[in-house]
């Protein structure tokens, strides 16, 4: 299992090395800032899986980071610190869709235990099963065949992310060209490219199980959508 990536924010740095210390068995990686700005820096460099936050930083507090951030983001874990149990400020804290507010001194078996937690809900999310040996890694953009990553393209990454996304449903010819090819302006050619992009890479999948149903079907007037189990 891929472990995730924690950006952790705390202007104390003795603390923030204690935590990190205590953490790092859990995560590949531990972006660590020592105030507001610094974090959001690295929030939007590392695109880290968890945020823990301190909710007093210095140049911008753990609170406003969190709203700042969730703005664009409303779906990335975020577990808040205070050394006061301030009734308006949890209060406030509430509107943010925190996982949790944890009053410091940090009892170490809580924050072990709740990044655990969340930890899980994240692989449980991110982990798409498309067929018994074959899983889409939603947040790393891998597919998976038995433990294996297999080779794919850009392009068929970007066909996945999309599809992954829209599971059971069918998405249009244009939003998938649009998402694909962002980088080009559309044009009649690109209908085409679509058509082989998704021959070749149902070809290829072929490869790997016996089914015969293509792992991506497609329905003239709808568009296209995943078959998984």
């Amino acid at each position: 299992m891929i472990k995730p990536t924690l950006l952790y924010a705390e202007d104390n740095q003795e603390s923030r090395g204690n935590c990190a210390f205590i953490l790092q068995e859990y995560f590949s990686d531990i972006y660590l800032a020592k105030n507001g700005k610094e974090a959001l820096t690295l929030y939007y460099e590392k695109e880290p899986d968890i945020l823990l936050l301190d909710i007093s930083m210095p140049l911008l507090n753990g609170l406003d980071l969190a709203k700042t951030i969730r703005k664009d983001d409303h779906h990335i874990p975020i577990i808040m610190l205070s050394a006061h149990s301030d009734r308006e400020k949890l209060l406030y804290a509430v509107g943010l869709k925190l996982e949790a507010y944890l009053l410091k001194p940090i009892d170490e078996s809580l924050l072990k235990e709740t990044i655990v937690k969340l930890i899980r809900q994240i692989h449980t999310k991110e982990i798409i099963y498309l067929r018994e040996d074959l899983i889409w890694d939603r947040a790393h953009f891998n597919l998976i065949y038995n433990g294996q990553e297999l080779r794919i393209t850009k392009k068929e990454r970007l066909l996945l992310q999309l599809l992954t996304y829209n599971l059971g449903t069918y998405v249009s010819h244009d939003e998938l060209i649009i998402h694909i090819w962002h980088d080009e302006i559309p044009d009649h050619s690109h209908n085409n490219k679509l058509i082989q992009l998704i021959y070749r890479f149902n070809k290829k999948m072929m490869h790997y199980f016996s089914s015969p149903r293509h792992l991506i079907e497609n329905s003239y007037t709808l568009g296209y959508r995943l078959t998984y189990q």
